[in-house]
């Protein structure tokens, strides 16, 4: 009797089929998760840079700016106004610099401290809720300048809602994850 080393066709072809139905039923599942990621990795980004703000206020005595931009990356980048390129928000990117002027703009003679690019991951960064901002401004106590209403940021928009988040800054200048797309801003602690 002979042995040979090595799989038949209808072995070969057993295992393709199997292989592609794995594949078919983890697809959706691994795009699922691509997607939390580019909105979590967004949320983080967005923090990250406005705890920078107010911590900058605190640590230089000084006015501190985060404002939304069109185009942070142009030579001379401004402050957007409006709810950015097709409304999709801060997802255009921003600047985070100190106000030596107190002109609420960034121009010549502030000093810019960080740049972020346009965020590809996720399509939005859009605000709502009860009011709506394109720049936050710390004072040296690290406090918001102008003390209104919660500004609340919904990260995501043509994605599920269970995917989405929702952030809430509240007056004082602190912000925090209010969870997903469902969640709002309301609250003592908004």
């Amino acid at each position: 009797m002979r042995y040979s080393e090595g799989f038949t066709l209808v072995e070969l072809l057993v295992t393709v089929a199997i292989l592609v139905l794995l594949v078919k039923m983890a697809a959706p599942s691994f795009a699922n998760l691509v997607q939390s990621a580019n909105v979590s990795s967004s949320v983080n980004t967005f923090l990250a840079d406005l705890r920078f703000a107010r911590s900058e206020a605190v640590r230089r005595g000084s006015m501190v700016v985060m404002c939304r931009s069109n185009s942070p990356e142009a030579a001379s980048p401004t402050c957007g106004t409006g709810s950015g390129p097709g409304g999709n928000g801060w997802v255009s990117g921003w600047l985070v610099f100190v106000d030596r002027d107190n002109s609420n703009s960034y121009n010549s003679g502030d000093q810019l401290l960080r740049v972020q690019a346009a965020i590809s991951g996720i399509d939005s960064m859009v605000e709502g809720g009860a009011s709506s901002s394109t720049k936050f401004e710390f004072t040296p106590l690290g406090r918001q300048r102008s003390v209104g209403n919660a500004t609340q940021l919904q990260f995501g928009s043509t994605i599920p809602s269970e995917r989405q988040r929702v952030v809430c800054i509240n007056p004082a200048g602190r912000a925090r994850i209010a969870g997903n797309g469902f969640a709002s801003c309301t609250g003592s602690d908004s």
